[in-house]
């Protein structure tokens, strides 16, 4: 268990800022991005996020830390976040293709104008199933690993997890207008919503 372990936190303290890397270097020039295309866009943008990600390895002992060991129990809470994150990816992928998870519709030149903004299934229950499964798998693999500097990097990765949405919130304001801004007045951001809107 502890070999399995240390795999999986050498992925993620991988993983986790290079992913939320690639979204930085997105959401903000998404715009600019889009005139370009996805193609050049990822060709750009994917060696910087694959550079981050080789210094990153390099340096996977002093950012996993100490290893706090095997804990049953915080295995156990895992498997109860990887159940909840579980349900929210059945729930989404109803309604999202693998371009539109990748990006690729967002960098599309005609993005904005195929763009569709999603009130149906879970989109009606809350705005960003995506950020919320994330979450609770982010929060279920540091749980499992149980390294200390995993503690720490999630303590860092939570407030650009939130500044990271609001980009992408003003991102979807900037494509759909009125029509996004009723929506976030409607359907709450990250805590799903029992009820479906009208």
């Amino acid at each position: 268990m502890d070999s399995v372990r240390y795999v999986f936190g050498v992925i993620c303290v991988i993983i986790m800022p290079s992913g939320m890397l690639f979204w930085f270097l997105i959401h903000p020039w998404a715009r600019r991005w889009r005139r370009l295309g996805p193609t050049l866009t990822y060709h750009i943008v994917l060696p910087v996020v694959i550079a981050l990600g080789a210094v990153l390895y390099r340096f996977r002992a002093p950012l996993l830390g100490k290893d706090l060991g095997t804990n049953w129990i915080l295995i156990g809470i895992t498997g109860v976040s990887y159940a909840i994150t579980m349900w929210f990816e059945s729930q989404y992928w109803r309604h999202l293709s693998i371009a539109t998870l990748t990006g690729v519709t967002e960098l599309s030149r005609n993005g904005n104008e195929t763009g569709k903004l999603l009130r149906e299934g879970i989109y009606a229950r809350l705005r960003h199933p995506r950020y919320a499964s994330a979450g609770l798998g982010l929060i279920g693999n540091v749980l499992l690993i149980n390294y200390l500097g995993l503690y720490i990097l999630f303590l860092l990765v939570i407030p650009m997890g939130l500044w990271l949405l609001a980009l992408e919130e003003r991102e979807l304001v900037d494509r759909f207008g009125d029509a996004y801004r009723q929506y976030q007045r409607e359907v709450p951001q990250l805590i799903p919503r029992l009820r479906r809107t009208r």
